[in-house]
């Protein structure tokens, strides 16, 4: 127990635990990615263990809540003649918090209900899940999500990166997806979710949602809302008042749900930027200049080629490959 404990901090991760908690991280970066993609490689019971690690993170989410009250208790009691034990049972308990702290995200939920559920995909990968009341998502690579479902509402979190979510339709139970400090409200419907760092982008491709920044059982939860229609995007920053409605191509800005990416009349700079979210290498643009260069092209997520090689191939650059593990772009 303590030794898995003790790897929750170290400097590179060594159980499937540790790399769930480094990878929940905000900020993870480039190394981090491709060192959890050699752990995985390095037996094939890891991603076993890590999916197990998820399963056990949704059943034992409720324990945190737990574990911060019997310290709270511990710190509360005196004892004359145990005050070792005491501190000894409160060190364990300050490291089992410790260690919940970075296991579960600090969110704060907007009902008290069920235990929440995650869903986790990982760097590189786009994964499809079907939730408890029959909706679908599909997770963008390095995406999670939060699920707690009540009976009055079926409430989400994005908690980072991106999700398609084709909702079943149930006008007395509405579905809420919480993204930055924003509500995405919905009875049934498909859109996509993203967010990146505190920016975050709503795309409706069929239905209606609003997005509001009340929970959908407060009663101002319309006050002041921003309704979507099919085709339009809703932008916006995390702590801003600001909201930005465009029009925009909807199936091609969400075509990596079909395992595919697809520019259009796009800089180089942009495709390197969305590429990098599912490559195992860092990628560096040798000349700034080729980032300005303006391509069309559609690049396939899935197949055995490495997504690199088939970058290379379709779009008019050469990469060239470090010894430190870094890819150079260059003009072809």
């Amino acid at each position: 127990m303590m030794q898995r404990l003790i790897a929750l901090f170290d400097g590179r991760p060594q159980t499937a635990e540790a790399w769930l908690a480094r990878m929940r991280r905000s900020g993870v970066d480039e190394r981090d990615q491709a060192a959890f993609l050699e752990w995985l490689e390095q037996d094939e019971d890891h991603l076993r263990q890590y999916e197990a690690a998820k399963a056990d993170l949704a059943s034992l989410a409720p324990l945190a809540g737990a574990f911060r009250g019997d310290l709270a208790r511990l710190g509360r009691r005196r004892s004359s003649d145990g005050g070792r034990r005491v501190l000894i049972a409160g060190g364990l308990a300050t490291a089992v918090v410790a260690a919940a702290v970075v296991v579960w995200p600090s969110l704060q939920p907007d009902h008290v209900g069920p235990a929440p559920r995650f869903y986790i995909s990982a760097p590189g990968q786009i994964e499809d899940f079907v939730l408890d009341d029959g909706s679908r998502v599909t997770l963008d690579a390095n995406s999670s999500i939060q699920v707690a479902f009540a009976d009055n509402a079926r409430r989400v979190t994005l908690v980072q990166g991106a999700a398609y979510f084709d909702v079943v339709h149930n006008a007395a139970r509405p579905f809420q997806v919480a993204v930055a400090d924003r509500r995405v409200i919905v009875t049934g419907t498909r859109f996509v979710a993203a967010l990146r760092g505190s920016q975050a982008e709503v795309s409706l491709l069929e239905g209606r949602v609003v997005i509001s920044r009340h929970d959908v059982a407060k009663s101002q939860a319309g006050d002041q809302a921003v309704a979507l229609i099919p085709g339009q995007s809703a932008v916006f920053t995390s702590g801003a008042e600001q909201l930005v409605l465009a029009r925009r191509n909807i199936e091609v800005a969400t075509a990596w749900r079909d395992r595919r990416l697809v520019f259009h009349d796009a800089p180089l700079s942009q495709v390197i930027e969305e590429v990098g979210r599912y490559v195992d290498m860092p990628m560096t643009l040798v000349d700034p200049r080729l980032g300005k260069v303006r391509v069309t092209a559609v690049l396939p997520l899935s197949g055995e080629a490495p997504l690199i090689d088939r970058m290379e191939g379709l779009l008019p650059i050469a990469i060239e490959r470090t010894a430190d593990g870094r890819a150079l772009i260059r003009a072809e």
